[in-house]
Formats: C-alpha cells, sequence, structure tokens
C-alpha cells in the first residue's frame, strides 16, 4: 500500500480546496472586468474620435471656404497681382480671422505671384516675376498700422509654378475639370501632403485650387497651415487619465502629436511632426503600430494589446479631407484607466488566497518544518542560485547550528557570485555602449573606396574610429550629416592610453565631441584646439590620447590631415608607386594646454591613392617568439595590394596579422582606417 506523509496529505487537500476557491472568485471578476472593459473602451474612444474629427473639421473648413471665396474673387476678375495694396485689403482681415491659416499664395501661369505672410503678428508681403525680374523678388514689411512698408529686394532661386501647392492644383484642374460641374468645384481644391514651407521652413500643409479668368489667364490661390496648430490641440487632448489621441497621414507621419510628456512644449512638439510613430523612441507608439498591422478583429471595433507590461485599447478612424486626401485619427487609452482598482482588487484577493494558504500550511506542519523547513529553504535557494537568480530572499532562521551556518555560507556566496555578475554584465554593457559608436554605416563617397576596422584587447577598448559625412548647407552654424551624396568627410582614429572601461570613456568622449563640433559648423583648427583644452581637464596626470583628425573635400579630393601623437600615416602615391609616412603634427591631445592647431597638412588625392591610419596595437602586435608585427609587412601589403578596395585591404591585413600572431593574445587594442580614391 502507497504510504503518504502528512505534511503531504495536509498540503495537498488544503491547497486543492482554496486553489479551486479562489480560482473560481478570480475567474468570475475577471471576466466581468474584461467585458466592462470592451464596453467602456468603445464608448470613451467613439466620443474621442468625434471630438477629434469635429475639431478637424473646424480646422480644415474654414481653410475650404475662404479658398472657395478667394476662387470666385479670381474667376470674378477682382484679384490683380500687380495690385498690392487691393489684395492685402481684401485678404489680411480675412487671414486674421482664421489663425491656422499662416499665408496666402497667388500666382499666375507665367511666374508671376503674390505672397501675403502673417509671421509672429507682422504682415509681411513677396512679389515674384519671373518674367521681368528673373530671380529677384520684391519683400514688403509693413508696421502695425499697414502703412509704412520697409522694402527691399532678394534674390532667391525661387519658381511658384515648380512648387507642390501649384504643381497639385494644376494636376487636379487638368484631370477634372472637364468632368466636374460649377457646383462641384470643391472637389477641384488640392491638399498638399505635409512638408517644409519655402519661407519660414516652417512645417504645414497648403489648400490650393486653380481658376481661369474670363481673358483665360489661368491662376492657383492657395492657403498654408501650420501642423504645429494641429498638434497643439491633439497633445493636449486628454482622452482619459492617461489615454491620448494622434493624426497622422495615410503614409504613417504624424501631423497631430499625442498627449505625452515628450511633447509638452512646441519646440519638442515641432522636432516630432511629421515623424512616423516607430522614429519616436516610445514604446507605446512601436507597439500600437505592430498590434493594427497585426489585428484580425474587424476594423471597426477597438483593439487590445500590450505595451510595456500595460493593457491598451486601441482604434483608428479615417478622415476624409477630399477624395483623394485623407488623414487617419487614432485614439489609445490605457485599460487600467477604465478598470480603476480593480485590478488592485486582484492582487489583494491573490494576496489574501495565498496568506490562507500558508498559514495552513505552517498549522499543519509546524513541528516538521522545524527540521525539514530551513533544509528545503536551502535547497530551493541553491536551485535558484544555479540559475543564476541571486535575487536577495528572506534569511533563513534555525536553531541548528550547522543548518544556520550552511545558510550563512550560502547568503554570503549569493552576494559574491552578483558582484561577479554585475561586473560581467558592467563589462559587457559597456562593451556594446562603445560597439554602437562604432559606425554600422559607413558614408558613400562618390570616387572613394573607404573601410574602418576596430577590434578591442578586452572587453572595452581604449581605440575608437568613426567617418562623418555631411552635405553643403546655407547655414553657417549647423550641418547636414548624411551617409550618401557627400560632399565632406570627416575621418577619426582615436587611441587612449590603456585599455579597458577608462580608456573607452575617453575616446567615446573625443567621439562625441567630434560629431557635436561638426554639426555645429566649427573648422578642424577650432575643433581640436576644443577637444584638447576639454581633455587636458578632463585626464589625469600620465593619461592623453593620440588622434588623427581629417576632412575630405570630395570635390577637390583635398585631404586635411591632423595628427596629435598618431604616426606614423602612410600614403601611398599611385604616380610614384612610393608610400610616405608621415609624422605626427602636434604631441597627443590632453598632454599640453595649448597645442599648435594650426599645425594641418593638406594632401592632394589622386586616383589610385591611398591613404591609411594604423593604431600602434597593429604594428606592436607580437608573435609567440615575441617578434613585433612592424610597419615593414604593413607597407608590403600595401604594395602588394593596392589595386584592391579599402575593405579588401583591410581584410588582407587582417588576415596577415592572424596568421603571424598564430592566436597569441592581443596586447593592445588594434584599429584601422583606410582611404582609397579610385577615379573622377
Amino acid at each position: 500500500m502507497k504510504t503518504v506523509s502528512i505534511r503531504r496529505s495536509l498540503l495537498t487537500n488544503i491547497l486543492l480546496v482554496i486553489v479551486l476557491l479562489s480560482g473560481a472568485i478570480i475567474a468570475t471578476t475577471f471576466l466581468n472586468a474584461r467585458q466592462l472593459v470592451k464596453t467602456l473602451s468603445e464608448s470613451l474612444i467613439s466620443k474621442t474620435l468625434d471630438q477629434v474629427e469635429v475639431r478637424l473639421t473646424h480646422f480644415f473648413q474654414p481653410v475650404t471656404h475662404e479658398l472657395l471665396l478667394a476662387n470666385a474673387w479670381g474667376r470674378n476678375e477682382l484679384l490683380d497681382l500687380d495690385d498690392l495694396k487691393t489684395l492685402n485689403h481684401m485678404f489680411i482681415p480675412l487671414i486674421k480671422q482664421h489663425p491656422q491659416i499662416s499665408s496666402l499664395l497667388l500666382a499666375d501661369d507665367s511666374g508671376h505671384e503674390y505672397m501675403l505672410l502673417r509671421v509672429n503678428g507682422k504682415w509681411f508681403n513677396r512679389q515674384t516675376h519671373l518674367a521681368l525680374w528673373g530671380n529677384r523678388t520684391l519683400w514688403w514689411e509693413w508696421d502695425a498700422a499697414l502703412t509704412k512698408p520697409n522694402v527691399t529686394w532678394k534674390s532667391i532661386d525661387y519658381d511658384p509654378r515648380q512648387r507642390p501647392w501649384y504643381l497639385g492644383a494644376q494636376q487636379k484642374y487638368q484631370t477634372r475639370s472637364a468632368s466636374l460641374e460649377t457646383s462641384d468645384e470643391q472637389q477641384m481644391i488640392h491638399w498638399t501632403a505635409p512638408y517644409t514651407f519655402f519661407t519660414t521652413k516652417e512645417l504645414g500643409m497648403t489648400a490650393s485650387i486653380m481658376f481661369q479668368s474670363e481673358q483665360g489667364q489661368r491662376f492657383v490661390v492657395g492657403f498654408d497651415i501650420l501642423l504645429q496648430d494641429i498638434s497643439d490641440f491633439t497633445s493636449e487632448l486628454k482622452v482619459s487619465e492617461n489615454g491620448t489621441a494622434v493624426v497622422l497621414t495615410e503614409d504613417r507621419r504624424i501631423i497631430g502629436l499625442p498627449y505625452m510628456e515628450a511633447f509638452t512644449t512646441p519646440d519638442l512638439r515641432k522636432n516630432a511632426l511629421l515623424k512616423q510613430p516607430h522614429e519616436l523612441g516610445i514604446s507605446l507608439a512601436k507597439n500600437a503600430v505592430e498590434a493594427f498591422d497585426s489585428r484580425t478583429s474587424p476594423v471597426g471595433e477597438p483593439l487590445r494589446f500590450i505595451s510595456e507590461n500595460d493593457a491598451w485599447w486601441g482604434q483608428a478612424h479615417r478622415y476624409s479631407l477630399s477624395s483623394e486626401e485623407t488623414l487617419m485619427i487614432v485614439v489609445l487609452l490605457p485599460e487600467s484607466d477604465l478598470l480603476g482598482n480593480i485590478y488592485q482588487r486582484h492582487v489583494w484577493v491573490t494576496l489574501f488566497v495565498f496568506a490562507v494558504l500558508i498559514l495552513a500550511i505552517m498549522r499543519a506542519y509546524k513541528l516538521a518544518s522545524n527540521y525539514s523547513r530551513p533544509i528545503q529553504a536551502l535547497v530551493q535557494q541553491s536551485d535558484r542560485i544555479s540559475r543564476l537568480d541571486l535575487t536577495a530572499t528572506t534569511i533563513i532562521e534555525s536553531s541548528v547550528k550547522e543548518v544556520r551556518r550552511l545558510a550563512q555560507a550560502q547568503e554570503r556566496m549569493r552576494h559574491s557570485l552578483r558582484s561577479l555578475l554585475k561586473l560581467e554584465r558592467d563589462l559587457q554593457l559597456a562593451k556594446q555602449i562603445q560597439q554602437n559608436t562604432i559606425p554600422e554605416h559607413l558614408p558613400h563617397i562618390k570616387n572613394y573606396s573607404i573601410h574602418g576596422w576596430s577590434e578591442p584587447a578586452e572587453e572595452t577598448g581604449g581605440d575608437i574610429y568613426d567617418v562623418i559625412g555631411y552635405q553643403n548647407s546655407a547655414s553657417l552654424h549647423e550641418r547636414l550629416t548624411t551617409i550618401k551624396d557627400v560632399d565632406y568627410a570627416v575621418f577619426l582614429l582615436a587611441d587612449a592610453t590603456g585599455h579597458g572601461i577608462g580608456p573607452a570613456l575617453s575616446v567615446s568622449q573625443v567621439r562625441a565631441m567630434l560629431r557635436m563640433a561638426v554639426r555645429a559648423g566649427l573648422d578642424m583648427q577650432l575643433i581640436t584646439k576644443h577637444m584638447n583644452e576639454q581633455l587636458w581637464v578632463d585626464l589625469h596626470a600620465g593619461r592623453f590620447i593620440t588622434a588623427w583628425l581629417a576632412e575630405l573635400n570630395v570635390s577637390t579630393h583635398t585631404l586635411k590631415s591632423f595628427s596629435a601623437g598618431q604616426a606614423p600615416l602612410l600614403h601611398f602615391a599611385f604616380a610614384q608607386q612610393t608610400i610616405n609616412q608621415l609624422e605626427a603634427n602636434t604631441p597627443p591631445l590632453g598632454v599640453i594646454e595649448h597645442i599648435d592647431n594650426q599645425a594641418i597638412t593638406t594632401l592632394s588625392l589622386a586616383p589610385g591613392d591611398i591613404f591609411i591610419v594604423i593604431s600602434d596595437g597593429v604594428f606592436d602586435a607580437t608573435n609567440p617568439q615575441n617578434e613585433k608585427y612592424g610597419i615593414e609587412r604593413v607597407t608590403a601589403l600595401i604594395e602588394q595590394h593596392h589595386h584592391r578596395p579599402a575593405d579588401d585591404l583591410v581584410a588582407v591585413l587582417k588576415a596577415s596579422l592572424n596568421e603571424f600572431t598564430r592566436g597569441f593574445p592581443a596586447a593592445d587594442d588594434r584599429t584601422v582606417v583606410v582611404i582609397k580614391r579610385t577615379a573622377g
């Protein structure tokens, strides 16, 4: 006959009764709560969708109405492009009534244009007449009384007939005017996709319409509206305590931002406009898009999804600006706002059930537990430790001396393992952070082949490289970085003394300073000056960073090179089939307070020329016989394989280095940057 202990028998029966009762209570409560949540979500989301749609109608409908009014004026010969005073008299009161309208545009098919612009309460006019003035435009800045304008000429590369508002209205006129009746002229209105306005550089949309005068000349009139005004509404709309609404274009670009702390100021809202939800770096937006894309329920019903372990409800609704242009309204609200403290009650019920269970077990097995419980607890904790679950637990108490000593030893072991694991995680995190600073995709530079490689000697290294491409910009204070259509490229190879976390932080600081300086538009002299001065303050005695910085002018094939202690630099001249070794221009960064930042070497790269920068971890690599790899092997490889592209040169160098060292561990970090002019 099979026997069981009293402990197991009591434990089995008590657990069975408690689990069945508590399961029935929890299941009933949960099912009722789910149905209630769905009903509440449908009601609240539907109400919010209606509210947002009404607000959008109030926002867009006046623009449509006034555009049709301007269209009627034009068809009745009331809009004279040369009569600035009359046009202002007609349109300034109209725009004042509608704060969402920022400007009015009126142009004919010859490139003659009138613009009325409102900026920060001031009024401006721009007159364009391509046939008479070419690219010269006449600007009027009016005083508060609109009586004394300040008139100036400006030369700009601008043709109103090539702007989206003109082209869209023209296309709709040509394709639809023959099939539409006069009463359907609202269908002739064209809404542009969101874009950057030519004059103010603000983000917005334009409603425009083409009409024909009685003399047969065609005109386009349009109103600009700012996306900022839509977001000012949606970002302040609270669906519930934590719910929100967002307005998207058909291609999922945001024009009405949600109510979130990340968008509480106008500047934050402006920077986020026209981005897609996944580009905002917000988990809720990313999870909502994934849920809508993979939904299996009908489109008209609210959708439930999970974001950061919280349940959310959402629904999307289309809003039509015209037969071709539509927007998307999306409402999101957390399930916790609908349930209130119901989930908290679930937790308390669950905790109560477990408390009763524990009390019953303790009562039934009090005597047996005096010996078995601490041993069992030690076994359980040992099992947890074997799975590397090192979270703190209740201290095991026992009157048995050996058990207490074993429990104390186990606790010391847990603390030691946790410290070791934390150190391991920190090293892995530091390695990941540093590896993320290595560029995953290098800029594409026309007529050049570039490549870089970096390998730390430990988990983290003191070497780093970077390649930053940017385009010419009209702004002197900011550059547009890019990996395509590069006009200039800035290169960096930095090597801090030592290797490990400290040097890794130092070279990451150098890379961050360089990227900020490049974006700010600083030249190489200022960049090296500010870098050295900051590192002079930050680095302790005996610490320094050797660094090579260079700027490549893609059009002139000129390379400006600056080396602070990084040498030798290798320049293979294809025409002469020779390799020139360049020495450092100054001592390393952080050694002295002021360096000669004017000492820059300028090279002209001809087709086939190669410029290579290599950290000393490559030259000083040793094999088991303690022989150094040396510069001679590097130059020999370049001379032998100079016809190959940059990535092949790096691959050949790595293969040669691995064959030479034969698995001998690296004593220092190894980094290589190769620039090769291929043509042009």
